[in-house]
């Protein structure tokens, strides 16, 4: 009995030191470029993408010269990489989390910069005598059409990157970070009651996307 506790907490710490983690070196969401699909109307696209952290916007490598470029807002509806689907959603690139007839719940995946520039300054000295919160004093990688080849070789080279996020709701069109108070803001007048009702059956637990895809539903015609 001992012998399997220790395989299993052996195994548990191990994947643990394996989780990914992004650095400045490789500010990605994901740990590796994967095959995938931009959708745009009736056209797609097929390449090798991810997601950068500054912003989050989509790259994809270019095969003709190894480069890493960024995918134009206005020619993505949706992507799918490696089975997951993304949609753009207040200027950035989320993840579709649960989805109805109704709308969306999206993640929002997003860097901790500030956490970052708490440990180091703009030449990795603290911030006391750093140049202030300016990205380019992290020198992250990725963001002026890089090889990707050459930043594989620097790939674990970076400082570890924290991640937070967030939720958002797509009712219909329109898109509002997942919160009872943004959620009330575009109540229909003759909904406040029903509304009132509605949470008092629902507990809705507001970092759960199963939980908020009732919201979502809410909005039904």
């Amino acid at each position: 009995m001992r012998n399997q506790i220790l395989t299993i907490l052996i195994f548990f710490v191990a994947t643990i030191a394996n989780a990914y983690s992004p650095n400045t070196k490789w500010p990605y969401l994901n740990e590796n470029f994967a095959e995938g699909t931009v959708y745009r109307g009736k056209e797609h696209s097929v390449a090798k993408f991810n997601i950068h952290l500054v912003d989050n916007v989509l790259h994809y490598i270019n095969p003709d010269d190894d480069k890493i470029y960024t995918a134009k807002y206005s020619e993505i509806d949706s992507v799918v990489i490696s089975g997951t689907t993304y949609v753009q959603c207040d200027g950035k690139i989320m993840q579709v989390m649960a989805k109805s007839s109704a709308g969306m719940v999206l993640r929002y995946d997003y860097a901790d910069f500030d956490a970052l520039f708490t440990q180091i300054g703009a030449y990795g000295t603290s911030l006391n005598t750093g140049s202030g919160r300016n990205l380019s004093s992290l020198e992250l990688a990725g963001l002026n059409n890089q090889r990707h080849g050459l930043m594989l070789q620097e790939k674990h080279d970076g400082k570890e990157i924290g991640m937070r996020k967030k939720y958002f709701l797509r009712i219909g069109k329109i898109d509002i970070e997942a919160n009872k108070k943004d959620v009330e803001k575009i109540l229909p007048a003759d909904s406040k009651e029903s509304w009132k009702l509605f949470l008092k059956n629902n507990k809705i637990r507001w970092k759960k996307p199963e939980s908020l895809l009732l919201v979502v539903d809410f909005f039904k015609d």
